[in-house]
């Protein structure tokens, strides 16, 4: 059974398998600190602590404080993270996560995607080269 948690701003599930964390952001949203708190406990607990790759499905309208992105992009934070892909729609989003990404330089490769399906490549591929740099290949 998939386990789901709802905070306010977003829906996050684990797909143990291929270890990516899903995070459905809710669109019509901010994003404050403490929604970037609740996304990183309730991460913490559907990861367990494994290091994994992030899809955030950022699609619809969304803005997020810079309190959210400092506290987003910060090592402890992206810790266990591999690399993480946004997918939006939105040109306000858009200019958020390059702003996120320009400026707040997460320390785990992120990039930005309108299509879904590049967005998972690129993060099976991310997956890939770091099994192959833990078992030393």
């Amino acid at each position: 059974m998939k386990q789901i948690i709802v905070t306010r701003t977003a829906k996050l599930s684990f797909d143990a398998e291929r270890c990516i964390l899903h995070i459905e952001m809710i669109a019509g949203n901010e994003i404050s600190l403490e929604d970037s708190i609740a996304h990183k406990e309730a991460a913490q607990l559907l990861t367990n602590g494994v290091p994994h790759c992030t899809f955030v499905n950022a699609l619809g309208h969304i803005d997020i404080s810079s309190e959210a992105r400092k506290f987003g992009s910060s090592p402890d934070v992206q810790k266990n993270l591999i690399a993480q892909a946004i997918l939006v729609n939105s040109l306000a989003t858009r200019i958020a996560v390059n702003f996120y990404i320009r400026f707040n330089k997460p320390p785990k490769p992120t990039r930005l995607f309108t299509n879904s399906e590049d967005a998972f490549s690129w993060l099976l591929y991310k997956k890939q080269e770091f099994d192959q740099a833990q078992s030393g290949l």
